[in-house]
């Protein structure tokens, strides 16, 4: 039986990671908060500077006001002027490519300096999970009977299942098995543990399937190529953002490049109803995100909403799933509906898209799940 994992925000949550909504509170608030070195703040100071002075003249929005704007408020204009090759305002398509860079930096270091407990049992536990699930596959590549599915950028659970993977013996200098972006990878900084899911099964190892939908802070794309660059942090702090990466392979295949067209860019996709998914890679790992659930006895959401924004995840499931899939749906006790108001709630929305299955919906929380009925 194939079960297939989904998770949301309400997964890292209980680390430290911050909701959608409060993730520019969590910005704004960086400068009094961040743990950076002096030379890091520096660069934070300005980057705020830049989205602050954007806001606040292009947005309908004052500075009391500037912690409460939404994301999708935000970013659909930037989004849609870019794609149709518009000026927002007085800010022409080149600039807003600028500062959507710098807004995403700055999402990657309030989410990563918000994260206080990245080691906790229950991530532990999850990715203990994982492994003992997957690292049959070494022998038998055929048995392929778990994955998770992401909607998170935090890479809480990526580090931790590279530090699971890193405690399985082997041969020195040799990777027992790999985290699986099922997506083509290359390593940032050279990292031999850094392989594709398919290169690794072919070499007689294993992988731990982690699709992300909308992207990771520990990605880096090059435009030109298209290639997708990660690295593992013990300790990420969102700031190696902001140092400039150029793509390797273009280096050397290419001579008399621009250097700015090799530059090596952030890849979140933001929780809008305009979402850019034309990455080469992150096409990959939706149409990879369909076979898997295709293939799904049994799906469980773990701490995700099912927000309308995520229209092509709900459409991906509606496609996709068979008739005869079972639905577990973990949510914490904030999430079950209120008489009189319950399309606000994420539990109605469940029941809702899921009305002729026999779902299984529970309010204890991601914690509780995971310590006591991860296997149930």
């Amino acid at each position: 039986m194939k079960t297939v994992y989904i998770l949301g925000a309400g997964f890292s949550k209980p680390c430290g990671a911050p909701m959608q909504g409060e993730i520019i509170s969590k910005i704004l608030a960086l400068p009094l908060v961040a743990n950076l070195n002096d030379n890091q703040l520096k660069k934070i100071e300005a980057l705020l500077e830049r989205f602050t002075e954007f806001s606040l003249a292009n947005l309908f929005t004052t500075k009391a006001s500037l912690p409460n704007i939404s994301l999708e408020d935000i970013f659909t204009p930037i989004d849609r002027c870019i794609i149709e090759d518009v000026s927002f305002r007085d800010v022409e398509p080149r600039q807003l490519m600028a500062i959507r860079e710098d807004i995403y930096i700055l999402i990657s270091t309030a989410i990563s300096q918000s994260i206080k407990t990245p080691h906790a049992a229950y991530i532990k536990k999850f990715v203990k999970h994982l492994i003992s699930e997957t690292q049959d596959r070494a022998q038998n590549p055929e048995l392929d009977n778990i994955a998770v599915i992401s909607t998170n950028w935090d890479i809480i659970l990526d580090n931790e299942l590279q530090r699971g993977l890193n405690k399985i013996k082997k041969p020195k200098e040799e990777f027992a098995g790999v985290v699986d972006y099922c997506c083509y990878v290359s390593s940032l900084k050279d990292d031999p543990r850094i392989k594709p899911g398919l290169y690794a099964l072919g070499k007689g190892k294993f992988n731990v399937k982690l699709l992300k939908l909308h992207g990771s802070m520990n990605w880096l794309t090059c435009p030109r190529c298209q290639r997708l660059y990660t690295n593992f942090y013990e300790n990420f702090q969102g700031v190696y953002l902001i140092k400039t990466h150029h793509c390797k392979h273009c280096e050397r295949n290419f001579s008399g490049h621009q250097k700015e067209s090799i530059k090596l860019r952030t890849n979140l996709i933001m929780p809008t109803f305009l979402k850019d998914l034309n990455n080469f890679q992150i096409k990959l790992i939706w149409q990879n995100a369909g076979i898997e659930l295709s293939e799904a006895d049994r799906v469980v959401f773990i701490g995700y909403s099912l927000p309308q924004a995520d229209f092509e995840l709900r459409q991906l499931l509606s496609r996709m799933l068979k008739k005869e899939v079972k639905i577990r749906v973990i949510l914490s006790k904030y999430d079950l509906p209120q008489k009189g108001v319950e399309h606000f709630y994420a539990g109605y929305r469940f029941q809702t898209f899921f009305s002729n299955k026999n779902i299984d919906i529970t309010y204890e929380g991601v914690e509780e799940f995971v310590m006591e009925g991860l296997n149930s």
